[in-house]
């Protein structure tokens, strides 16, 4: 079944792929053209854009497919490699545009003046990635989607690295004296984009050996368990990252005079409606215990709000 995050972020990471396809092929062609290593490693970045927008397609396909024999937990973790792919290709990306730019500065040399027309497609990827971002991010947020998140950042990476190659070639054109700036440019934009990609990368491995969430994530999806009538408590709540979704599993207590049939169902109505109020949780296990001083622990939670019911 296709879910909203398979279509609406599939559609949005349609868009900007095909976006970096006109601007790879632009900004490569013109660069190379108009003689600017900035606007050639712009066009650089935009190839590892299309490689990271690939990535996204496949992680959002096969992160939602269904739980099998082999996969019992199902696949959502698709989307942490994904993500985890996307960040190795720009700290790749980031490394060799250090090492070329920090060797031509050493080299030194001649170095051709670029032409005014790279500043010109320069200037147009800078505002169409920039409002590409803010429609990718606004998505992101809103399908509350890690994997859409890291990919609006790459929008962002790449609509500073136009800013910066716009100044390269502006300022080189208008003082010729100031060639060099386009090997500068490149070596600033490896920095930058290196420590966006490690942020990514660290953000991906937190969720691959189960980092708990922050605390105020966990407060929002536990607030709505006492409200329920027979929630006494509970405690041991913990959730996990499944990709861009979490796995829920707590210690309930219930009456201790409930029957074992009433105490299933106060557990499923506390399942139903985290479910139901957080659709980012796509599993939640409840362990029922009976509210008992035993039972009751001093990380736990304790309310009276049931007995009202």
């Amino acid at each position: 079944m296709t879910t909203r995050l398979q279509r609406e972020g599939g559609l949005t990471v349609a868009w900007s792929l095909g976006v970096n396809v006109v601007l790879a092929v632009a900004k490569l062609s013109v660069g190379f053209l108009a003689s600017s290593q900035a606007l050639l490693a712009d066009g650089i970045h935009s190839l590892v854009d299309i490689a990271s927008d690939i990535a996204a397609i496949i992680g959002l396909r096969f992160a939602h497919l269904p739980k099998d024999a082999d996969h019992p937990y199902g696949h959502h973790r698709v989307s942490t490699l994904a993500t985890m792919f996307i960040s190795a290709l720009v700290i790749a990306f980031c490394v060799g545009l250090a090492w070329t730019s920090v060797r031509s500065l050493m080299e030194g040399g001649e170095l051709a003046q670029p032409g005014i027309a790279a500043a010109w497609v320069a200037g147009f990827a800078l505002i169409l990635k920039e409002g590409f971002y803010q429609y990718a991010r606004r998505q992101a947020e809103r399908l509350g989607s890690r994997l859409l998140l890291a990919n609006a950042a790459d929008h962002r990476a790449d609509a500073i690295a136009s800013l910066l190659a716009l100044i390269a070639v502006v300022v080189a054109h208008l003082h010729p004296e100031w060639r060099a700036l386009d090997k500068v440019v490149g070596l600033v934009l490896a920095g930058w984009l290196g420590a966006e990609g490690l942020k990514l990368f660290k953000v991906s491995c937190e969720d691959l050996i189960d980092t708990a969430p922050a605390e105020h994530v966990l407060h929002d999806l536990s607030e709505h368990i006492l409200a329920v009538p027979g929630a006494k408590g509970f405690h041991a709540f913990r959730a996990r990252r499944l990709g861009d979704r979490f796995e829920v599993d707590f210690h309930l207590q219930v009456p201790e005079t409930a029957t074992v049939a009433e105490g299933h169902a106060i557990a499923g109505q506390v399942k139903a409606d985290i479910l139901r109020l957080h659709p980012e949780v796509i599993s939640v296990l409840v362990h029922v215990e009976p509210d008992e001083p035993q039972h009751r622990k001093q990380d736990g939670h304790h309310g009276r709000s049931g007995d009202e019911a």
